[in-house]
C-alpha cells in the first residue's frame, strides 16, 4: 500500500549546527564553505523545513547518469582526440585530415558540457537539440512517445491544447499517467495533478521527459511507494515560437497566464480522472519555468495550492512588458511579494544547487518572505550542483513528494 515518505532506509535530512563555522570553513574549499553556510542557515531559519526524505532507490535513480552524460565518454573522446593529433602529425597527412582531431575536440567539449548540464540523455534528446539549433520548435515537432517502463507502469500520452482566442496556436501537452491508472479495478479513482513548466531558451514540454527524467521519477516513486499517485502534466509555454514569454499575459501577444491557469487545467480536468480542486493541483518548473510557477500561483491563488520551484527567479527578466510599468510590477514577485496577502493555504518548496550561490540566496529569501505570510515552506539545496537540468532532475522526486504530502483535496487510496 501507499505509505508516507518517512520509511526505513531513507536518506537523512540536511541539517546543520551553529557555531565554529569560521574555523571549519577555513579548512575547506569555497564550495564546501558554501555547504557549511547553507547547513547553518537551515538550522537558524525559522519556519522553513527541508522537505521530504526519500528512499535511496528513488534518489539514486534521479541522480544517475546516462552514457551520454558519463565522464567516461569525456575521457574516451579526449584520448581519441590526442590519438588523432599524434597520427596526423606523425604521418604528415594532408591538411584536410586536421579536421578529424578538430571535430573530436569539439565533441569532447560538448560531452564535457553535457556531463555538467545533463540536458542530452538519449538520442531523442540529441535530435531535439539539433532541431532547436536549426531553428525548429519542440512544440510543433512531435517526438517518439515514451514507452511504459514496465507493464502497467507510467503511461505517457499527448494532448493538443491550442487556444487561438488567447493567442496560443498550438499547445502540445505531455501527460504522464501513474501506474494503475488504466487498471479496471481503479476506474473510479481520481488523482491530484502536478503541472510542470519547462525552462528557456527554446524549451518545450519534452524537456521534463528527457533531461528532467519525469517518467523515471514517477515510476521510481510508485515502485518505492514513497508518494501518493498523481498525474504529471508537462505543459507548453512557447505559444508556438521559441520566444521566452515568461508565462505572461503579454500586451498584444499570447496570454499565457490565462492559458496556464484556465485553458490547460480545465482541459486536463475534462479529459482525465483528476481531482478538479485547487487543493489537488500544483504547479512547478525549473529556472524560467520556476518563475512561471511562482508568479502564476501567487497571482492565481484559487487555481494552485502548491508551488514547486527549482532554480527560481523572482523577476521576469524580459522586455516584453516595457512601457507597462504597472503590469511589470504586478508580475515581479520581488516587488509585490512583501505586501501580498495569502488568501488561501499555500505550500511552497524551493530547490537550488549549492554551487549556484545566487540561487541559494534567492531560495531562502523567497522562503523567508513566504513563511512570514503563513505559507508552508521547505527549501532543499543539492551539494555540488549548479543551475542545470541535472540539478532539476535530482530535485524532482523531492518536489513531487512534497506536493503529494501537501495536497489537501481527496485522500490517497491504499492498494495491496
Amino acid at each position: 500500500m501507499w505509505t508516507p515518505a518517512s520509511v526505513p532506509g531513507v536518506l537523512p535530512e540536511q541539517t546543520g549546527k551553529p557555531g565554529h563555522t569560521d574555523e571549519i570553513a577555513g579548512r575547506h574549499s569555497d564550495s564546501t564553505r558554501w555547504v557549511i553556510i547553507v547547513f547553518v542557515r537551515v538550522a537558524l531559519t525559522s519556519g522553513i523545513g527541508t522537505g521530504p526524505q526519500l528512499p535511496a532507490s528513488v534518489t539514486e535513480q534521479a541522480g544517475g547518469r546516462s552514457p551520454l552524460e558519463s565522464v567516461v565518454l569525456v575521457g574516451v573522446l579526449t584520448l581519441l582526440t590526442i590519438g588523432a593529433i599524434v597520427v596526423v602529425k606523425r604521418w604528415k597527412l594532408r591538411r584536410i585530415a586536421y579536421s578529424v582531431p578538430v571535430l573530436l575536440a569539439l565533441l569532447t567539449c560538448a560531452a564535457g558540457v553535457n556531463s555538467y548540464v545533463g540536458y542530452v540523455r538519449s538520442l531523442d534528446d540529441f535530435g531535439r537539440l539539433l532541431m532547436l539549433a536549426s531553428g525548429g520548435n519542440s512544440d510543433t515537432e512531435p517526438t517518439a512517445m515514451q514507452p511504459n517502463l514496465v507493464p502497467g507502469g507510467v503511461r505517457v500520452t499527448d494532448v493538443s491544447l491550442p487556444d487561438p482566442r488567447l493567442g496560443i496556436p498550438t499547445g502540445r501537452t505531455r501527460v504522464l499517467l501513474p501506474p494503475g491508472y488504466d487498471d479496471p479495478g481503479r476506474a473510479n479513482e481520481r488523482y491530484p495533478v502536478v503541472y510542470l513548466v519547462h525552462g528557456y531558451p527554446s524549451g518545450g514540454p519534452d524537456d521534463w521527459l528527457g533531461p528532467g527524467g519525469a517518467v523515471q521519477t514517477l515510476q521510481a516513486l510508485s515502485d518505492a511507494r514513497a508518494a501518493r499517485p498523481m498525474i504529471v502534466v508537462a505543459v507548453d509555454a512557447t505559444a508556438g515560437t521559441g520566444t521566452d514569454w515568461e508565462c505572461l499575459n503579454v500586451p498584444g501577444g499570447p496570454q499565457l497566464e490565462s492559458y496556464l491557469t484556465t485553458t490547460v487545467p480545465q482541459a486536463i480536468d475534462a479529459r482525465f480522472r483528476t481531482l478538479p480542486d485547487r487543493g489537488a493541483r500544483a504547479i512547478g518548473g525549473m529556472s524560467g519555468g520556476a518563475f512561471c510557477a511562482l508568479n502564476l500561483a501567487l497571482r492565481n491563488q484559487n487555481t494552485y495550492s502548491v508551488i514547486l520551484a527549482s532554480e527560481p527567479y523572482d523577476d521576469p527578466e524580459t522586455t516584453l512588458l516595457d512601457g507597462h510599468p504597472d503590469l511589470l510590477r504586478a508580475n515581479t514577485p520581488r516587488e509585490y511579494l512583501p505586501a501580498l496577502p495569502l488568501t488561501r493555504p499555500l505550500s511552497v518548496m524551493l530547490h537550488a544547487g549549492v554551487v549556484a550561490h545566487s540561487d541559494v540566496d534567492l531560495a531562502y529569501r523567497l522562503g523567508d518572505q513566504l513563511a512570514a505570510h503563513g505559507a508552508n515552506v521547505a527549501v532543499r539545496t543539492e551539494p555540488g550542483e549548479w543551475h542545470t537540468w541535472r540539478n532539476a532532475r535530482i530535485g524532482l522526486p523531492y518536489l513531487l513528494t512534497f506536493a503529494a504530502e501537501n495536497f489537501t483535496a481527496g485522500q490517497p487510496q491504499e492498494h495491496h
